[in-house]
């Protein structure tokens, strides 16, 4: 369930009375709360008219929850690709907690990602 289908089930509210206040159909609201379509494939109006008929900002709709590795709850993709996107986006360095239920012996754990990545070489984008 996405965060607008959260909004809606806190609210009590159906899939209807969303898209008539939103002026959608019914099957676009279900398809977006669902995750049946993924919310970057919608056009931004859409976006904002189901914001403005749950009465929340836009953001609340598109901001992603923090995924932590080694949370359970979330895919490993989902996982990994959050580490990555941390690693080579970050402003300053993430420091993980370590997958391992017990700590020890994780080498990478504490390591920052200029650590990490220090020793490899540059790829180049241009070479494909």
């Amino acid at each position: 369930m996405t965060k607008i289908g959260s909004i809606i089930e806190a609210r009590d509210a159906s899939y209807a009375a969303v898209a008539r206040r939103a002026h959608l159909q019914a099957r676009t609201v279900r398809m977006l709360a669902t995750g049946e379509t993924p919310i970057d494939r919608v056009a931004v109006g859409t976006i904002r008219r189901i914001a403005n008929a749950l009465e929340v900002p836009v953001a609340l709709l598109l901001e992603d929850e923090p995924v932590h590795p080694g949370d359970p709850s979330s895919s490993r993709a989902d996982r990994l690709a959050a580490a990555i996107r941390d690693v080579m986006w970050a402003r300053q360095a993430v420091r993980y907690p370590s997958p391992l239920e017990s700590g020890a012996g994780d080498d990478i754990a504490d390591v920052t990602p200029d650590e990490f990545f220090g020793g490899m070489p540059t790829v180049d984008a241009r070479r494909g």
